[in-house]
């Protein structure tokens, strides 16, 4: 478990009625997310020629658990009776459509997708507050968690990206040769945010 999730967002329990907007944008977010993985997989400094080999894994294993997000929230949407959610978010589409012409570096991969993760991440864990059931609500942490660990994972990244060491983006890491203090990176705050969560009703048109 990430720490400061559990407790992340005091918000009380919404009713029926609103758990299937809040379902379908985050859908929409997972959408958005899994389809950028799949597109910077495509560049060279996603997955090619140029690419961090740490950051085409990363890449890889998040197109395979964004689909299974996506498989699951679309499942929890129809099963509360909604309609299942197949666009990409109508908010941070457009933020993607315009930052990928401009993807040259692992860097800048790196950046596009935590973007992307930290909002889902705070939607996520947001929902998990504030959906009406107690199965809606583990399902939300759960991938909020993951989309969580991501984002950890990524920050450690772009540190190290950024202080031009992507020698050290490997794993297993070399423990020996890290920056003092990079275990901290990925977890920078106390209690976890959720300010830039998704307002429910965002994906849900």
């Amino acid at each position: 478990m990430i720490p400061g999730i559990a407790g992340a967002a005091g918000v009380a329990a919404q009713t029926t009625s609103g758990d299937v907007p809040a379902l379908r944008t985050a859908t929409g977010l997972v959408v958005l997310a899994q389809s950028t993985y799949r597109t910077l997989q495509a560049t060279p400094a996603g997955g090619g020629a140029t690419a961090v080999p740490l950051v085409r894994d990363l890449l890889t294993a998040a197109v395979v658990e964004l689909g299974d997000a996506r498989a699951a929230l679309t499942a929890a949407t129809t099963g509360v009776g909604g309609r299942a959610q197949t666009a990409p978010d109508p908010t941070y589409g457009p933020v993607v459509d315009a930052a990928l012409p401009t993807v040259r570096t692992p860097a800048d991969v790196v950046g596009l997708v935590l973007t992307l993760e930290d909002v889902l991440a705070q939607t996520l864990v947001a929902d998990a507050a504030a959906l009406s059931t107690p199965a809606l609500r583990a399902l939300a942490l759960r991938f909020g968690s993951a989309a969580a660990s991501r984002k950890a994972t990524l920050l450690i990244v772009n540190s190290l990206l950024s202080a031009g060491r992507a020698d050290l983006v490997a794993a297993p890491p070399d423990l020996a040769s890290l920056p003092g203090g990079i275990g901290t990176v990925g977890f920078p705050d106390t209690r976890f945010p959720t300010a830039k969560a998704a307002p429910a009703e965002e994906g849900d048109g």
